[in-house]
């Protein structure tokens, strides 16, 4: 505070603020008293005849009063004074009302209105303070506190308020438009010819001539700048001063050659008419005498016989060329874009130039597309039109084509902010400035020449039309929350192709055949596609377009939802998303639920999708994982293997398949990121539910070689494999979730590695016989020993198999492991010892024992003492002791019924039937044995008997010898 004080009573700091202060007030009054001049000197009568009629109210000061009480005091004011509140309420509540209305509607202060409003004020302030009158007061208190005071505060309460808000909304509407307009200001800076502008103007300014006009073209395609050079010469001119009139006249705004030439007279009339005074009605007269316009009106005839006294009956174009001539009135005309004109106008323009408006001291600069320009004046008889419009204009600037630099430079500056607002990357990110400067003949994307996008879009205008074409397009994405769903460089280039080859575009859109063909729902450019482009370009825009299709269909550039996906294909030419179509940000949303809502909400997603749009889309998802990792994107691979794991869960079958299904690709190609993703691919395997018959065939075999051969594994995670590597896979084999099927495929590997390349042996990853403890070590942890999985994993706990037999041996330990869980549950054992044959006819099957009964019980003697110990409590072991009779009778063989019945009905009814028949074929060969001869009974007792056993040959043989 004390340094504020001590500042504030410093006399030199003091005068240095009161001096930005009287500048500040000085350069203000300045301004305002030009503003005022110049005003005045536009409307002179204007103000003298408002300050007369103000000096009269006091020089007239009676005649004003008895006016006033004459028309307005005596007749109605004297009238109506005990009635004056209310009248003036109503009143007001009226204005207020109109004022109201007009709020709603106005966007422009009604100047009329306010300056009504101003005098009325002036006028009703003189009258009430010249206390000539007396008014009906509000209250004692002041003399100047009347009722009729509302009359003038309510309008001008309304029209201040009327100014905020009309101030207010401009600056709400100020915001930046999204699109742009191809301007023409600010734009020369980029094309850097801004000094050749000013070089230009130096020499243009001495070029007047008293003999006729100077003409001065400026030739160059559309958007090439030439507009701008003309705005530049014209700042020029006028910050200069050298000149006196600018006129910038714009032909293509008439409709008719005509009218072409009464514009131009019209504005060099009103502009010279500032300066010469008397030359209006010479040039009018001249027009007059072009247009060939004699007119029979008394008013013109007279005026005309007047101004022919007066000059001497001179030609009026000689006499504007006098008067210009003596005056030396230096004007500069600035003519653009005739190339908009038909032939006849742009004739008309030039005959302008160089003929009927070929006065002294007059310039004229023209700008037009000069290649336009010759065509159309070629197509309407000129055979030569460059040498025809060689004789109308004495200097040509033919401006140059913009550089490939400034134009990428233009381009880039427009797309970062549109992919940063639409896409969220950063500006700075070397994606977009590499999709800009994207050259052809080198991937690299250097940025010194040859650029593709300068190949198609020529000017800065054409950079503006395609960014806001682009930014639209991108733009419909964001709004629909599908941003994410397409390739932002794909979409760059489709739209570069839009652009300027619409009929190829039209071809990808609606007939992609034409030029792509389709693979592993990959799109590819047909072998022929550059002979079809031939039928709708030249040479040089086949090479174009041909760059623009082999950066779109070239499938080996790694894009998250790049265009050349059959998936993703049509959502580029869509500009929308199906609502049936499965979304990454749908999909993934589902990660931020709990468990249950997690369910719920995917199974309404399948239910409302297309089939196949979660296996699709999963798909998709997986293969971006290791694009995701080179491009830093947002979802990682355990963010979507939890997702999976969680979905599984479902309860609507179909939705899990397709898990499954979009999983199984994705671990056949067993591509790894790092030890880490390595693991979590492996768990990915425990997630899938094998057993299902709807799934995709998964080659257990092929996984096991990439995993288990040290080659391959170094080839999947591209590193040397080492212990680190022995523990991941150890424990994915030890404590799988799919032990039964992990175990079978162990075995085939292991039959596989000894009967093929032995050297695949010594590059195992895990030795043989630690695979067999594996092995061993799944059914030891099987809780039940007797299911289906229980045996299966039993068989596979393999020692050796016989070479010569082929007969296979099981591990002692799990031998032994399998005998004691049959002591203490025979019934278990029992339910699953009858086993058939695979067959599509239920009347032919074979039925056998579990095949190693008689390794478990070391023979088959044992194996028989033990069933012969286990009590008939159940069916299972009747059962078995009924087959057991048959399969021993038919020399421990399987037996094989042919037409006999439904197998598996003997089977349930503890083949009861076949014991009875087994019981017949026992008595006879009893009675054989004997060596009695069979006799009548006996012998159709055999013929009856069906029984496919061995007993039944032997019979057979006996009663034949």
């Amino acid at each position: 505070m004390k340094r504020v004080i001590k500042r504030l009573t410093n006399c030199r700091y003091l005068r240095i603020i009161f001096k930005k202060l009287w500048n500040a007030i000085r350069i203000y009054l300045t301004i305002t008293f030009k503003n005022l001049l110049d005003n005045i000197g536009k409307s002179p009568l204007k103000w003298l005849s408002c300050i007369t009629i103000l000096l009269s109210f006091f020089i007239f000061d009676s005649f004003w009063t008895a006016w006033i009480n004459k028309i307005w005091v005596d007749p109605i004011a004297s009238q109506i004074k005990d009635n004056t509140w209310w009248i003036i309420a109503i009143y007001s509540v009226i204005i207020s009302a109109y004022y109201y209305h007009n709020l709603k509607e106005t966007e422009v202060i009604n100047m009329n209105r306010c300056k009504v409003v101003v005098i009325g004020t002036l006028l009703y302030c003189i009258c009430l303070f010249s206390r000539k009158w007396d008014y009906v007061l509000i209250c004692d208190y002041s003399r100047y506190l009347a009722w009729s005071n509302f009359i003038i505060i309510v309008p001008i309460l309304w029209e201040c308020y009327i100014c905020y808000q009309l101030k207010h909304k401009k600056a709400t509407e100020n915001a930046k438009p999204e699109l742009e307009i191809e301007k023409t200001n600010n734009v020369a800076d980029s094309y850097k010819r801004k000094a050749v502008c000013e070089s230009a103007y130096k020499t243009l300014e001495s070029c007047f001539y008293k003999e006729g006009s100077f003409t001065f073209s400026i030739t160059g395609i559309w958007g090439s700048g030439k507009t701008t050079f003309i705005n530049i010469l014209k700042e020029q001119y006028i910050r200069n001063n050298s000149v006196k009139s600018v006129i910038i006249f714009e032909p293509w705004k008439s409709d008719t050659s005509d009218s072409i030439v009464k514009g131009f007279f019209a504005m060099l009339r009103d502009e010279l008419s500032n300066y010469i005074p008397n030359i209006s009605s010479t040039i009018d007269q001249y027009v007059e005498l072009l247009l060939d316009e004699e007119s029979g009106k008394p008013l013109k005839i007279i005026g005309k016989s007047l101004h022919g006294i007066f000059n001497e009956d001179k030609n009026p174009y000689e006499l504007i060329k006098e008067i210009l001539e003596r005056t030396k009135h230096k004007t500069v005309v600035l003519i653009d874009d005739i190339d908009r004109l038909n032939a006849a106008e742009i004739k008309e323009v030039l005959r302008l130039i160089r003929n009927t408006a070929n006065f002294p001291y007059i310039q004229f600069i023209v700008a037009y597309d000069k290649n336009y320009v010759c065509e159309t004046l070629k197509n309407n008889g000129i055979n030569t039109p460059d040498r025809y419009l060689e004789k109308f204009f004495n200097v040509e600037m033919s401006l140059p084509r913009s550089e490939e630099r400034v134009l990428c430079n233009e381009l880039l500056t427009r797309i970062q902010e549109t992919v940063h607002t639409i896409w969220g990357l950063e500006k700075e990110d070397t994606k977009i400035t590499n999709m800009v400067y994207y050259r052809p003949d080198d991937p690299t994307n250097s940025i010194i020449d040859n650029n593709l996008v300068t190949k198609v879009l020529l000017t800065v205008r054409d950079v503006i039309r395609f960014h806001n074409s682009f930014y639209l397009l991108a733009k419909a994405y964001k709004d629909q929350r599908v941003e994410n769903e397409v390739c932002f460089q794909d979409l760059f280039f489709l739209e570069l192709l839009r652009y300027r080859y619409m009929d190829v575009y039209t071809i990808l859109c609606n007939r992609p055949f034409i030029l792509l063909q389709l693979s592993y729902y990959e799109f590819s450019l047909d072998k022929d596609y550059k002979k079809t482009l031939q039928e709708y370009l030249d040479n040089t825009q086949i090479e174009i377009v041909s760059d623009i299709l082999e950066y779109l269909f070239r499938n080996d550039r790694d894009k998250a939802n790049a265009i050349y996906s059959l998936r993703n294909y049509y959502k580029y030419f869509m500009y929308r998303l199906d609502d049936k179509v499965l979304t990454v940000d749908e999909l993934m949303s589902l990660a931020e639920k709990d468990d249950a809502e997690m369910i719920k909400s995917a199974n309404q997603l399948y239910i409302r999708k297309y089939g196949l749009e979660f296996e699709n889309q999963i798909g998709e998802l997986l293969a971006q994982i290791y694009k995701n990792n080179a491009e830093g994107r947002t979802f990682d691979y355990n963010e979507i293997y939890n997702l999976l794991e969680k979905l599984t869960k479902s309860n609507i079958r179909g939705l899990r398949d397709e898990i499954y299904n979009a999983i199984i690709p994705h671990l056949q190609q067993m591509r790894c990121i790092d030890n880490r993703h390595f693991k979590a691919l492996l768990h990915l395997y425990d997630v899938v539910d094998f057993n299902s018959k709807t799934i995709k065939y998964f080659d257990i075999l092929n996984f096991l070689m990439a995993i288990l051969a040290k080659k391959n594994l170094a080839v999947k995670l591209r590193h040397p494999i080492g212990q680190e590597e022995y523990d991941i896979v150890y424990d994915f084999l030890s404590n799988t979730t799919h032990p039964a099927i992990i175990s079978s495929a162990l075995s085939s590997f292991k039959e596989a590695i000894e009967n093929g390349d032995k050297a695949i042996i010594d590059d195992l990853l895990i030795d043989l016989s630690v695979l067999s403890d594996i092995q061993l070590e799944h059914f030891i942890k099987e809780q039940n020993k007797f299911s289906e999985d229980g045996f299966t994993l039993f068989y596979n706990c393999q020692s050796k198999t016989d070479p010569k037999t082929h007969r296979v041996y099981l591990r002692q330990e799990a031998l032994d492991i399998m005998k004691n869980e049959i002591q203490n549950n025979p019934q278990g054992y029992f339910s699953m010892f009858i086993r058939k044959g695979i067959t599509s006819n239920p009347e032919y099957n074979t039925v056998s024992p579990e095949p190693f009964c008689a390794q478990i019980f070391e023979n088959y003697g044992n194996f028989e003492e033990f069933l012969e110990n286990c009590k008939d409590d159940n069916q299972y072991t009747i059962r078995v002791k009924n087959f057991w009779e048959l399969y021993k009778s038919n020399g421990y063989r399987s037996i094989k019924f042919e037409g006999q019945g439904n197998v598996q009905e003997k089977i349930d009814n503890c083949f009861r039937y076949e014991i009875e028949l087994l019981e017949q074929l026992k008595k006879i060969k009893r009675y054989l044995d004997k060596g009695k001869k069979i006799n009548e009974n006996l012998k159709k007792m055999f013929d009856n008997n069906p029984l496919p056993v061995k007993l039944r040959n032997d019979i057979c043989k006996m009663i034949e010898n």
